[in-house]
């Protein structure tokens, strides 16, 4: 017997640890025993970790067993000797999803949760086993960290996350399982309803059932439709479900144009007027458009035979009623296929469905059909949850559009930032802190933004990109002035002069090689060889046998991105003016220069206001000239909020991408480092933006930036590169050094 065992502490010893660790491990098990036992938990969390311990020894092994006490003591100091209790019940649920690796990394994961996040410990392990049913170990990480970096610091706001009570919950739960969501594809969607119904009903996934139970069918209330973000259980391609899901309650919406009341029926009878109802719908609506009954129809599965259960004659009835090659005996399906069909000239009646519905029900009353309502889910999986067909405690349509205005309100509002003084301290370094500690202006533009598209955002703590997770809004610029050009001309004068002068007398371009000329500076090597060939062969060659430089040609598109954060509000010591003025007038001059030099350009502004809320502002288009109304849109810009730099360079590398030519330069001009509201941690938009620069490179765009006043040299060489930026310390000369930046990048 070891000695361990000899000095008499193995009384209450588990079996299970006597049995899987050595001497050495029963040792250590011991000690961290007893240090739960004498830090004054009481005795309910030393022997739920050991009743945990006899479960897991065998299954994880030693070390991840010994762990668990110190992590466990952990969660009861910092959360509650509850919270520790639940831990080692959970951690026995785990250990039976994980193997022995995975199980450490969730330890590891629990650890640090309970040191960064105490305040969601508790609520993330009441969901623990729905979401290791649904996600491997390295999802659940991402989903977790996922959690924390949404949250932006925010407490309150991880406690919902992890809770399972927002909408980024189970957004970042359905990207993490792998299968396709409402999320994936809800703009195509939101398209496909407004088509279907003529109408552009109020359309959101559907909040989480109680105790953060997954929703499985669609539903409809007061004029609002709500879809599951996923659907449980369904195997293939989930967009034509959503399609049928939203096609079939779009034909609620137009015919069943008022509730039924339930008066005496029992829950039978009204899941089968529900049934009834629904057929009813999809053949009104099929009249109109015949594709959607081939597209209901492959959903309906149901065969006949089996057990005469309520759910599988109620599906058998449901593909009864719109399949007329599917045969089925049973005298109770016969009849409502029958009775259905016979009364096809009411079918505009909604009272036929309720007589009908009736009638079946007490047929399958007679024939002692059990019904459970509380477990009866509605097949197939495409139609809603028949409670928006009866008149329940519901608020009317009108009370359900009120209340979506002002839940959409309250997003909006606590998602804007608090308006800073309108007095500014002399301007200094601008770091992180800094910039969070402002938060951003409010501008005078409440305008909201129209949402263009999403973009993935690298999360380095992860080392993968997150799929949509920026939400980039159009914005369009602020009225200005459109004598813009004429005082430009006033002001910038004599560099607009220079910049026409250089410009008439200088090469710009790509040098062009002409082959097979008849003279020239040197020989064409290939028309040389074929001229000997020629001459062997005994023919005459082509004289032909030179070639020369040609003039160079202009094959460049520009694409220039100004910041027009908060931080551009501030004043240049050197100039008297404000940045975001000295970046106005220099990228007017540059396009002066651009536009007599014939290459096409654009301009755009960003800022952003977190994630779901990356502002972009355009001036000018490619397609666009540079006429008065790009002069007047350059001129209404106004600083405001902060610099998520990395949306804005896909987004304008994106459409730069699409301009034929053989360069493309994107021309970033910036006075800060990446920041926003909703990252405290300095290195996430700093590791975003270097991925972005990167990313763009491989599809043959070039970077460069403009760094403005002489801080961030570090975070803009470890986004752009060593000679990716240039530094302008005098702001005043900003106009001039662009312009000649802009010379030296295009030759």
């Amino acid at each position: 017997m070891p000695d361990t065992l000899a000095r008499g502490r193995s009384d209450d010893l588990p079996a299970a640890i006597g049995a899987a660790f050595t001497e050495a491990e029963i040792t250590g098990w011991l000690g961290a025993r007893d240090r739960l036992r004498g830090a004054g938990y009481g005795r309910s969390v030393p022997l739920a970790f050991e009743r945990s311990s006899a479960l897991l020894a065998p299954r994880v092994g030693a070390d991840a067993t010994a762990a668990l006490a110190g992590i466990v003591s952990s969660c009861a100091i910092r959360v509650s000797p509850r919270a520790a209790e639940r831990l080692c019940t959970v951690a026995e649920v785990v250990s039976r999803k994980f193997e022995a690796r995975d199980f450490a990394s969730w330890s590891g994961m629990m650890r640090r949760l309970v040191t960064q996040a105490p305040e969601s410990v508790d609520l993330l392990l009441g969901n623990m086993e729905r979401l290791i049913s649904r996600l491997s170990q390295e999802a659940l990480e991402d989903w977790v960290a996922t959690g924390h970096r949404s949250a932006g610091g925010d407490a309150g706001k991880r406690a919902a996350y992890f809770a399972l009570r927002t909408e980024e919950a189970l957004r970042s739960l359905e990207h993490a399982t792998g299968d396709q969501s409402f999320y994936d594809c809800e703009r195509r969607l939101r398209a496909y309803l407004t088509a279907i119904s003529g109408s552009s009903p109020p359309l959101r996934a559907a909040p989480p059932a109680g105790q953060g139970g997954a929703v499985r069918r669609a539903s409809f209330a007061g004029g609002v439709v709500l879809v599951p973000p996923s659907f449980p259980g369904y195997r293939g391609e989930a967009e034509p479900l959503f399609r049928a899901a939203l096609a079939h309650i779009s034909a609620h919406l137009r015919f069943t144009p008022r509730r039924f009341e339930i008066g005496q029926l029992k829950p039978l009878q009204m899941a089968v007027v529900s049934l009834i109802e629904d057929a009813r719908v999809e053949q009104l609506a099929a009249q109109d458009m015949p594709g959607l009954q081939r597209l209901w129809k492959g959903f309906h599965v149901a065969r006949p035979g089996g057990l005469p259960t309520a759910p599988s004659l109620f599906a058998r009835l449901s593909r009864a009623l719109i399949d007329p090659d599917f045969a089925d005996e049973d005298g109770w399906v016969t009849k409502g296929r029958r009775m259905f069909f016979e009364a096809r000239h009411r079918w505009d009646d909604p009272g036929l469905s309720r007589e009908i519905g009736n009638l079946l029900g007490n047929d399958l009353g007679q024939l002692r059909v059990q019904f459970n309502a509380k477990d009866y889910v509605v097949q197939p999986a495409y139609r809603d949850d028949n409670l928006g067909l009866w008149a329940l405690d519901e608020p009317s349509p009108d009370e359900a559009q009120t209340l979506e205005v002002k839940v959409d309100l309250v997003k909006l509002r606590r998602s804007e930032p608090a308006p800073t003084p309108t007095t500014h301290p002399p301007r200094q370094d601008a770091s992180q802190s800094e910039k969070i500690e402002k938060r951003a202006a409010v501008s005078e533009d409440r305008e909201e933004g129209r949402m263009i598209a999403t973009y993935p955002e690298y999360d380095y703590a992860i080392g993968r990109d997150r799929p949509n997770w920026t939400m980039l809004r159009e914005y369009r610029p602020a009225p200005g002035d459109a004598r813009f050009w004429e005082n430009l001309r006033q002001e910038q004068g004599p560099l607009l002069s220079r910049v026409s002068g250089l410009i008439r007398s200088a090469q710009i371009g790509r040098a062009r090689r002409e082959k097979r000329q008849a003279e020239g500076e040197v020989l064409d090597l290939d028309a040389c060889i074929e001229a000997a060939t020629a001459l062997r062969a005994g023919e005459f060659p082509d004289h032909r046998i030179y070639e020369r430089q040609a003039p160079p040609t202009r094959d460049l598109a520009v694409s220039l991105l100004l910041d027009i954060s908060q931080s551009t509000a501030e004043g240049a010591e050197d100039a008297g003016r404000s940045i975001l003025a000295l970046e106005r007038d220099a990228a007017a001059v540059l396009a002066h220069a651009m536009n007599e030099m014939g290459d096409p350009f654009a301009i755009n502004a960003f800022s952003s206001v977190g994630r779901e809320d990356v502002r972009f502002v355009p001036i000018k288009s490619f397609a666009a000239p540079l006429d008065d109304r790009a002069g007047a849109a350059l001129s209404g810009l106004r600083p405001g909020y902060s610099t998520r730099l990395g949306a804005a360079l896909r987004h304008a590398g994106q459409e730069l991408a699409q301009v034929p030519r053989h360069r493309r330069l994107l021309l970033l001009i910036t006075d800060g480092e990446p920041s926003d509201i909703d990252c405290p941690d300095p290195e996430y938009l700093l590791h975003d933006a270097r991925r972005a620069v990167r990313s763009l490179a491989a599809i043959g765009i070039d970077v460069f930036c403009v760094g403005l006043g002489s801080h961030n040299k570090e975070q803009q060489s470890a986004i752009f590169g060593r000679s990716g930026f240039v530094q302008v310390e005098r702001l005043a000369a900003l106009p001039d050094k662009l312009v000649s930046l802009y010379f030296r990048l295009t030759r």
